[in-house]
């Protein structure tokens, strides 16, 4: 038997110690420091010692989840578990951090606060004669309980960048939806009524009977929504912006609970130290006409030039702005229809362009109600990355996990059964993996949730006790 130790460079001596107890219980160990040589392939021999390996003990710590390096590696133990269907990996958890999705439903041995119990135990599971199957979970209470000490972990961490004044919230359609705003395909409905009502003013047409069109050509003539919202651009010409801050504001969206939480955490401290700024998508006013009701200073900004006072919260919209009150000038442009995110796309000096670049490279955001699936977005992050390699998975994003009882109703429907359902199974943990690879590569830690209500309450712990 041979076992793969995974580490990084600052748990050096860990590692050490850990290959030298189980040598000493008799099972052989891969460990880099004395397996490669100078002038050998690195990456090379790292596969060549996984191949040749039966299990893998990933050294858990802060800097272990911070490695872009041992994520892959750990990322690439996770793929070959699951292929091969075996419990091969063996976690050992040396101090508080955030455990990686893959690990956070498996067993690992502790060693926060001792050694020589856990490394019995590693021992034990090694030389068991078969290895542990990969249906055996944690139960319900030791998962609860690792969740809460990871929100706690988290939290403490964010408390401490908002103390810093470096604390900002990068908000999506997801806070505006939640809220009483129209959903795209709804509001493009809504667009699409009024220019058939434009069009065809002289016919007897009933509102119900535009909303009938209205989706019949979102259905079946046009897949892209940015496709349908340059018709409308071309369509209603001028009256474009009125007709979209019309259809924001016709349900009065007000408040929400996540926008209550969005409002506690702006609220000023008594010591001074406040929430840095707010990034919006959204080109509504929610935001803004919650954080009036509780008489918190702040300024819309969503164009170059705008200034803001010192004892403002800057809310920058970086898409654009349609407040649901005031006459919409030149300044009030959106970016809504195709022609617009390739202008944004192709001007790297744009006004938002470089917002965004800003506050992705000097603070650590809280990235809310976003899919992740903009590329402009995606390309900034990305660039933010490279720029700042010291700050890799600096900023945060909330992620619901897969309900598996869901999917599981999924397979039946596919009539996907025995080894064939296990492995359908497999492979939405494939994908969690994916998802959680994917945010670390564009600089962001994930929050995984159960359920989105967890949100709100995530951002008032950040306040609750952050400058006790």
């Amino acid at each position: 038997m041979k076992v793969f130790i995974s580490y990084v460079h600052k748990d050096k001596e860990f590692a050490r110690r850990l290959s030298d107890a189980l040598r000493e219980a008799g099972i052989e160990t891969w460990i880099d420091e004395f397996e490669i040589k100078i002038g050998e392939n690195l990456i090379q021999r790292i596969s060549d010692g996984l191949e040749a390996c039966d299990y893998i003990i990933p050294v858990i710590s802060q800097h272990y989840v911070k490695s872009q390096w041992t994520r892959q590696e750990l990322n690439a133990f996770a793929m070959r578990e699951v292929s091969d269907n075996k419990s091969t990996i063996l976690p050992v958890l040396i101090e508080d951090c955030e455990l990686p999705v893959f690990l956070s439903d498996k067993l690992y041995a502790d060693f926060r606060s001792d050694f020589d119990e856990p490394i019995k135990k590693v021992i034990e599971v090694l030389k068991a004669k078969e290895k542990p199957s990969r249906d055996v979970k944690v139960p319900a209470k030791v998962a609860k309980d690792r969740k809460t000490a990871s929100i706690k972990f988290q939290v403490k961490k964010l408390q401490q960048h908002l103390r810093e004044g470096e604390l900002v919230l990068v908000c999506g359609a997801g806070i505006s939806v939640a809220a009483g705003v129209p959903t795209w395909p709804v509001l493009l409905n809504d667009l699409l009524s009024s220019l058939f009502g434009k069009k065809l003013e002289n016919s007897n047409h009933s509102n119900e009977t535009r909303r009938k069109l209205a989706q019949l050509y979102q259905e079946n003539f046009s897949s892209s929504p940015l496709v349908i919202a340059q018709y409308l651009k071309n369509g209603l010409g001028n009256d474009f912006l009125k007709y979209i801050q019309s259809a924001l504001y016709r349900q009065s969206p007000s408040g929400s609970e996540i926008i209550d939480a969005i409002v506690e955490l702006c609220r000023p401290q008594r010591s001074g130290d406040a929430l840095n700024s707010i990034v919006n998508f959204n080109f509504d006013d929610l935001i803004e006409y919650n954080l009036s009701a509780h008489h918190i200073k702040h300024r819309a900004i969503f164009s170059e030039g705008q200034k803001v006072s010192r004892s403002e919260l800057p809310v920058y919209h970086v898409h654009g702005y349609l407040p649901r009150e005031g006459e919409l000038t030149s300044e009030h442009q959106i970016v809504f229809s195709e022609d617009a995110y390739h202008s944004q796309f192709i001007d790297p000096f744009s006004w938002s362009n470089l917002t965004q670049l800003n506050h992705f490279g000097q603070n650590v955001c809280i990235f809310i109600g976003l899919s992740m699936t903009d590329p402009n977005l995606r390309r900034l992050l990305d660039v933010s990355m490279r720029k700042n390699p010291n700050r890799k998975a600096n900023h945060y994003i909330f992620k619901k996990r897969y309900d598996r009882a869901d999917i599981n109703k999924h397979i039946s429907k596919l009539e996907i059964e025995g080894n064939e359902a296990r492995n359908a199974r497999d492979f939405m943990e494939i994908v969690e993996v994916l998802e959680e690879t994917d945010a670390n590569n564009l600089g962001m830690n994930v929050i995984w949730i159960d359920e989105f209500s967890e949100i709100p309450k995530f951002l008032k712990q950040i306040v609750e006790d952050a400058y006790e």
